[in-house]
């Protein structure tokens, strides 16, 4: 959109906090220009009358890093009015990437998907997004998991100093090329193979840059406190912002714990630990099915997994540990759903617990999810509903909570129209206005901040967040009381309703609901000013 344009008759909402006023809003080229409570004339005018403007939503947890390049349009998350994702979350992360792991990203994206990009280094995928288009903007984390499986692929085992120095290169190139800060995946190998510190000594290398550390803990249930404590830990030493991903409480026998998260993460905070978190608004996780497995039996590669799942002895001494971490394993396995199976034959499964899977093949749960989990050769994903609703209100509503959807982009067409994936693909944002706005739970301009101002200033992403004079035009007109997350878990690809208008650097991507096609988004770098 070319020349200037003035958004008319709306409610704005800046991203800071602050109560909502009637203003004009004057977009110039990719910025905003002016914002009046007297009229401003133009000859492109937006009639926003009815309706709020605000800054653009910031998904300060997202894992879109080969989705995008699937589909520049980022059609879930910009119809629901996310602006700008921040990827490269939980440890996992498009680069840097080599060795084992690089073969294993080939194998599932380029051979399944059908990309024919080699990507290696950040700023290979900056030249390849830039290159490209996106109708969003991206800024990127440095994912350990990644990086450790790329030095020392799936080894158990403690790095030689060799080692760390190369994956301590890899954060330094890495941050040098524009990421915002690494990402831990504690609760994924290969990354649970590291200790707390080899974490504090690359988490340094990216406090050099000011970058910040996002971590997907070591545990979100049984070991939950402990796991806070270390990411404090980590904070504390390395001495850079900690930002607690998807904070939640998982499995009944853990929910009482949230007490004691508040308090150590409120306890560090008064001591002048920079920690905050984010969550998304829903009472289930989603994560591939191999997650119910401990972490050793993936040491080494996946046909050493295979093999370990295939071992009766093996199989004992899983029963065993699982049986030891929750009350009822029945009730355990009958809280997950399968998402998604890359095997046809198995295609049926999507969208059943694994108690039904059970009974249809005439087989124990544990056995059923050997016999997927072997099949699919690892990839099943699938979603598990574990948490409690009061927790979840309580996590939302802390001042240092933002919201993050913890999922990457989707699309009603192609190759992101497979499976059933979880519903916050689609519905993340305009959940909070439903569920937690119109009910009163939350104020409009506390759910805005969350989405805008709170996450951008944890991410360290500038002129972008606020709706401010000077600031780039990253902006969302929407209807708070028509806001609605449409997806269910059954069917999980419809978009929402209540969004009007998008806009990414100044250009339209969303225009009474409809995707234009237009691909203004940037590939967003710590360097920007």
């Amino acid at each position: 959109m070319a020349g200037k344009t003035v958004i008319k008759n709306g409610f704005v909402i800046d991203g800071t906090g602050s109560s909502g006023f009637y203003a004009d809003v004057e977009i110039l080229e990719a910025g905003v220009n002016r914002i009046s409570k007297t009229s401003i004339s133009a000859d492109t005018v937006i009639d926003a009358s009815g309706m709020v403007v605000s800054p653009g939503f910031i998904d300060i947890h997202s894992h879109s890093d080969y989705h995008i390049l699937l589909n520049p349009f980022a059609e879930s998350k910009v119809r629901q009015g996310v602006t700008t994702e921040v990827n490269g979350n939980c440890g996992y992360s498009i680069a840097p990437v080599d060795g084992i792991i690089r073969q294993e990203r080939e194998e599932q994206y380029y051979g399944s998907y059908g990309l024919k990009l080699r990507i290696k280094s950040l700023q290979d995928y900056i030249e390849q997004i830039n290159k490209q288009g996106s109708s969003l903007n991206i800024a990127m984390l440095a994912g350990h998991g990644t990086i450790r499986g790329s030095v020392m692929g799936r080894k158990a085992a403690k790095p030689s100093d060799k080692e760390l120095d190369k994956m301590k290169l890899l954060v330094k190139e890495s941050m040098e090329a524009g990421a915002f800060g690494i990402s831990t995946g504690l609760a994924y190998t290969p990354g649970a193979y590291a200790d707390t510190g080899e974490i504090i000594q690359l988490a340094k290398v990216a406090a050099d840059f000011g970058g910040i550390y996002a971590t997907h803990m070591r545990s979100e249930g049984r070991t939950l406190v402990e796991s806070v404590g270390e990411a404090l830990e980590i904070g504390r030493h390395a001495g850079l912002p900690v930002e607690i991903s998807h904070l939640k409480t998982m499995h009944p026998e853990n929910w009482h714990k949230i007490e004691k998260v508040f308090e150590l993460i409120e306890t560090a905070q008064g001591h002048g630990v920079d920690v905050a978190a984010d969550r998304y608004p829903y009472l289930s996780a989603y994560t591939g099915l191999a997650s119910v497995m401990p972490d050793w039996v993936f040491a080494d590669s996946t046909e050493a997994a295979l093999a370990r799942l295939e071992d009766k002895a093996v199989r004992s001494r899983i029963h065993d540990e699982l049986s030891s971490q929750h009350n009822d394993l029945n009730d355990y396995f009958s809280r997950i759903m399968i998402s998604q199976c890359i095997t046809d034959g198995y295609k049926t499964f999507e969208g059943k617990n694994i108690s039904e899977i059970s009974s249809e093949l005439g087989m124990p749960p544990l056995e059923t999810i050997y016999l997927i989990l072997i099949q699919e050769k690892l990839m099943t994903t699938a979603i598990y509903f574990a948490m409690n609703e009061d927790n979840l209100r309580r996590i939302l509503t802390k001042p240092y909570v933002s919201i993050g959807s913890d999922a990457g982009l989707r699309a009603d067409y192609g190759p992101l129209f497979e499976g059933k994936p979880h519903p916050r693909s689609y519905g993340t944002y305009p959940r909070v206005f439903s569920d937690f706005v119109r009910t009163g739970i939350m104020k409009l301009e506390q759910a805005v901040y969350k989405m805008t101002g709170l996450p951008a200033s944890r991410a360290g992403i500038r002129q972008r967040g606020v709706l401010k004079e000077g600031y780039f035009a990253d902006i969302v007109i929407f209807s708070p009381e028509q806001m609605e997350d449409k997806a269910t878990y059954t069917q999980p690809h419809v978009y929402p309703k209540g969004i009007d208008t998008v806009m990414v650097n100044g250009v339209t991507v969303i225009k009474k609901g409809t995707h234009t096609k237009a691909l203004p988004g940037k590939m967003l770098t710590n360097k920007m000013l």
